[in-house]
Order: structure tokens, then sequence, then C-alpha cells
């Protein structure tokens, strides 16, 4: 537990990159070049934590915990497993028709969301909002862009494109919550 003047910082990892896309299976594991990035979090991340407690939380996808893997490995951390930071819902949604939904989702304002984004995205800006000790966190794109896009105050779900590994780095302290930096952007969009 850190003590009330102390700032507490929460890093926010996009996993590596996935075998396969997001609409060819559910749950894939990490690519080859995902797992060679996953193994850059332990370089980007060592001199942040050393000497520091933290928490590691991790999204319930293979490609989130196997991202986390290298790092664990180096540190000997738990991982907790924490259904909040999951990829978006897409409920009845088909595998096939994913990409396309995805994509309408990018545009819309965040008022504008179903009943099961918006309550998921509130659960991911409340969990943040209550984190008590230096934290990092493993999950996804969409999850990312809803702890941005709420720190900026945009109203687009999207606003920005995190690239696979990158580190998104938040601060919490005299009851304030900051965006202290993005992690690198992705270099090509994808249409």
């Amino acid at each position: 537990m850190i003590n009330d003047q102390e700032t507490i910082n929460i890093f926010i990892i996009r996993h590596g990159e996935a075998a396969k896309l997001w609409d060819e299976d559910p749950d894939p594991s990490l690519s080859e070049k995902g797992q060679l990035q996953s193994n850059g979090i332990v370089q980007k991340l060592i001199n942040e934590l050393d000497g520091k407690e933290f928490k590691v939380l991790s999204s319930p996808l293979k490609r989130a915990r196997e991202t986390a893997a290298p790092l664990q490995k180096k540190l000997g951390f738990e991982i907790k497993i924490d259904d909040t930071f999951a990829e978006i819902p897409s409920p009845e949604v088909t595998l096939s028709d994913r990409k396309n939904w995805l994509k309408s989702i990018f545009d819309t304002n965040v008022s504008d969301l179903g009943e099961v984004q918006k309550n998921w995205r509130d659960g991911i800006i409340n969990s943040i909002s209550r984190l008590e000790e230096h934290t990092v966190i493993f999950s996804h794109f969409m999850v990312i862009n809803c702890v941005v896009g709420w720190l900026e105050k945009k109203t687009q779900m999207v606003s920005f494109y995190p690239d696979n590994c990158s580190v998104t780095k938040i601060e919490i302290g005299d009851n304030t919550i900051k965006l202290v930096t993005k992690g690198e952007e992705l270099k090509t969009i994808v249409q």
C-alpha cells in the first residue's frame, strides 16, 4: 500500500502482435513477432519497476497473458487475471462480422455506445480510479482507448492508436489522475 503523499504509477501495456486477427479467432496466442515484442517489455519497464512493490493485472485473453510472461519470468510476480481489462465485448456479433462491427465503434461517440459497451467502459474507468498501488496492466487497444479518451476528455471512442506492446503511463496522486505518456502509436493504420 502506498502512503498518501506518494504518486501511484499505472502502466497499461497493449498485448504483442496476435497470431490471428480479431475476426479470425476470438482468443489467439501471440505470433512469433508478438513473442519478440513481449520480450522487449522487460527492458521498457525494468527500471520503472525496480525496487517498487506493484501488482500486475491481465486480461484473461491469451495474447495479454503471454505478453506478461517474459516480465513475470524476470521479476517473479503473480499475475491476477481481471476480466475488467478484457477486449471490448461484442455479444451477438459473429466472428466474420467482428471487423466491420469494430470499425463502426471507432468513430462512435461514447454516449452512443450500446449498454454492454458503456458498462464495460465504466468498469474500466472505475477500476483505474480505485487503484491504490503501483500497477501494471496487460490489456488491449480498446481498453487503452477507454482510459486515454477519458483522461483527455474525448467524446469519440477511439482517439489513439497504441502499437503492440506500447506502454501508456498514468499517475494517481493528490486526488488527481493524469496521463503521463501515451505509448507508441501504430506506424500504419490498417483499414
